[in-house]
């Protein structure tokens, strides 16, 4: 899908989600396409994406997590100085100090937050301002860029303001500190406010008096006219013999109430479905109710969108019970009339995680939640109904208690003809906050934004390109492979250690070039000297392709081959091709880098061989990533000393104590049962001394007194200690 098809505020959203680095807010009243610009930004971002919600039913609809899940937020307010009298009670308010020294994050998390590109927040009118800037604060710290918003990471905002605004119980624990709950008051936004986009084009209704209804209770513009036609809409004769509807209310007790009561005059017999879970999945993460009793007759709404190529139904749409039997449900349409048998559909609970090889950001699904997607809908709740459309609706709204509900219930209406009031709506009902309506008004206009796209698309290509040559991961990865080439026992161990020694030279010598190049580039960009640019570029490029091809990949290739189908050497071929991976995917971005649709590369594309494509997959599986830690980390709680794990494993002492570093920065095995006070204080020292984090380097500094594993659990244990908590 191009964004041809789409309207010009959606492909210029697009245009700066996907290619530069800029905040953007993407908002739009009900029925604008907010949900269909999420799909498309995830369907084709090449960025490290990760996408959350404020809660957790929001998540599961989005196909993210919740923020609170990602990143570990508190359940208190949270403030935005440092208390430096220590912690702050805590059933009232956490402060960075007393946040940092109740969370920590192990290795695996950081680096996630530090590989994110791009992080859309769905859902946001229900965001929190302190809870936006408590993640601003741990971003900064992971990624180790305190002066930059969110630390570096873009940040798309999804939602509409008018619509359910962020509960906040403790507001006077904050109020001191934001002028509003919502988002757009968080202190990092105060000075780096986002791009505000308006998707203005309205798909759901196409009624002009009604669409000029809706924009004047958003605006709080409504006049005595406008009540007057509103309340037109109470009719208690019609509702009498209204068919084919459903009524939306304020309170889920209501709705539940009515629900079961319908139910229960119906003639039938009552029928029980039960879901089915696998996984992580939580009862308060249900998007719907376990327990799902029918009777033939019932009136039912889709809570989900049909998942199969026909498309036969969508989130909204209303049937009737025709038939149950045999654990099989037929349902009938209500607005053709035509029977359909129901399927279950699966809702995914995901978590992230970072691919070792591809340096890439992964969902990883942790749970599922199976049903038939369906939900008792005589009547749902105003809050269940956001995001979805009905040809007909009753709105009860008489009791509304939140800014907002009653925009969303007439929202969900297609036109005016088919809406229906269950009691007149009182001014004092649609009162819109006037802070929001103020926030609404800083929309950038379309025309001032295009220079703007040009000019940033600018900036992020030469990010990209910048950073191509920032030589730290390739640095680490062949630190890494040293280590594994040391500690593990493997065949022709003394050939495999002069393999690595000489692609450590030849790194060296990239890592040092890159140091100067980088600066050559920076000022080509300065000076705007795209031919310098090209000229430099034309020249590097092939130069590291071939010097990664020839002196890092070969070798590593051949040397894996020749081990394959050896006894004992399983784990380590598979960390070894994972390496190899990681430098091919280093040849293919500098391949593909560009800048103002230059493509600088114009050899031959490298093809890969056999270690990369079908060994790997053979090497994969016959063993599973982690497996081999845990195997060390339950023979060290069942209280084998590390000798005797190496001993029993038949692995080095060193790589017993790497495998429990991982636990170590979990926090699941204590540090100083494994390393003396003294030990860890010398290390602590050497590595406050260095400017980058390198396990060879630190090493050769401690001396032989100090082993690889013994750094590395140190380093698992100083990374997450509180004494590293506040910078």
């Amino acid at each position: 899908m191009e964004t041809t098809e789409f309207n010009e505020e959606f492909k210029l959203a697009a245009e700066f989600v996907l290619h530069t680095n800029k905040n953007i807010f993407l908002t739009g009243k009900a029925g604008t396409g907010k949900t269909t610009f999420l799909k498309y930004i995830q369907s084709h971002s090449q960025k490290n994406t990760i996408v959350l919600a404020p809660t957790g039913v929001a998540a599961i609809n989005a196909g993210g997590m919740t923020m609170h899940s990602f990143f570990q937020l508190p359940f208190q307010p949270f403030i935005p100085e440092v208390n430096t009298r220590g912690f702050r009670d805590e059933n009232n308010s956490v402060d960075a100090n007393s946040f940092f020294q109740r969370t920590h994050f192990g290795q695996t998390k950081i680096d996630l937050y530090r590989e994110l590109e791009l992080l859309i927040i769905d859902e946001v009118s229900m965001l929190r301002c302190d809870y936006l800037d408590c993640v601003d604060m741990i971003l900064r710290r992971y990624r180790k860029q305190h002066n930059q918003p969110f630390g570096g990471v873009q940040v798309l905002f999804i939602g509409d303001m008018f619509q359910l605004p962020p509960v906040v119980k403790e507001w006077d624990e904050i109020k001191n500190y934001y002028e509003t709950p919502f988002f757009f008051s968080a202190k990092v936004l105060q000075e780096n406010m986002p791009i505000n986009i308006e998707l203005k084009k309205i798909y759901r209704q196409n009624e002009e008096r009604f669409i000029s209804l809706l924009n004047k209770i958003r605006n709080n513009k409504m006049e005595d006219e406008d009540y007057k036609m509103l309340n037109n809409r109470f009719q208690p004769e019609a509702l009498e013999g209204l068919e084919n509807h459903i009524t939306l209310t304020t309170h889920n007790w209501k709705a539940d109430k009515i629900n079961q009561t319908q139910l229960q005059r119906l003639d039938a017999e009552l029928h029980t479905f039960e879901g089915e879970i696998t996984g992580d999945f939580e009862a308060r993460e249900f998007p719907m109710e376990y327990d799902l009793h029918l009777k033939v007759g019932a009136q039912v709404m889709f809570i989900k969108n049909d998942s199969d190529i026909e498309k036969k139904y969508y989130n909204g749409k209303l049937a009737t019970i025709k038939r149950i039997s045999d654990d099989k449900i037929t349902v009938r349409f209500k607005d053709n009339n035509q029977d359909f048998e129901l399927r279950t559909e699966t809702w995914k609970k995901v978590k992230y995680k970072l691919n070792g090889e591809s340096n890439k950001i992964e969902e990883d699904v942790i749970g599922t939640f199976k049903h038939f997607p369906i939900k008792l809908a005589w009547v749902i709740t105003i809050h269940k109904s956001q995001g979805l459309t009905f040809e007909k609706a009753v709105i009860d709204a008489g009791q509304s208690f939140a800014p907002g509900q009653v925009y969303v219930a007439l929202s969900r209406c297609t036109n005016l003809d088919g809406l229906f009031l269950s009691s007149n709506i009182a001014a004092s009902a649609v009162t819109t906050d006037e802070r929001i309506i103020a926030f609404d008004q800083l929309q950038n206009k379309t025309e001032e934004l295009k220079p703007l796209l040009e000019a940033e698309k600018k900036v992020y290509q030469k990010t990209v390109l910048v950073k191509t040559f920032d030589w730290n991961r390739m640095n680490k990865s062949v630190d890494e492979l040293k280590m594994l080439v040391e500690n593990k026992q493997i065949p022709e161990k003394e050939k495999a250690q002069t393999m690595i020694n000489l692609i450590a030279d030849c790194n060296k010598n990239l890592s040092d070039t890159s140091d100067k190049f980088m600066p050559q580039l920076q000022k080509a960009f300065l000076a705007d000297d795209f031919e310098k640019l090209n000229d430099l570029l034309q020249r590097a490029i092939p130069y590291y392709c071939n010097e990664l091809h020839t002196k890092f990949i070969k070798p590593l290739n051949a040397h894996i081959a020749d081990l394959y189908g050896k006894p004992k050497v399983k784990q380590y071929l598979k960390e070894a091709v994972e390496i190899e991976s990681l430098w091919w995917n280093k040849i293919e971005q500098l391949q593909k880098l560009q800048y103002n649709e230059t493509i600088f590369y114009k050899g031959d594309s490298f093809e890969r061989k056999q270690t990369s494509n079908e060994l790997k997959e053979k090497i994969q599986r016959k063993t599973q990533r982690g497996d081999t830690h845990r195997e060390s980390f339950e023979m060290y709680k069942k209280g084998m000393s590390l000798d005797a794990i190496a001993a029993q494993r038949n692995l080095s002492k060193t790589t017993i104590e790497s495998h429990l570093a991982v636990f170590v920065a979990d926090g699941k095995i204590d540090i100083y049962e494994l390393i003396p006070k003294e030990k860890l204080q010398k290390i602590d020292t050497e590595f406050k001394k260095m400017t980058e984090e390198r396990i060879t380097p630190l090493k050769e500094k401690l001396g032989d007194d100090f082993s690889f594993g013994e750094i590395r659990m140190a380093l698992a244990h100083l990374k997450n200690a509180t004494k590293y908590v506040v910078d």
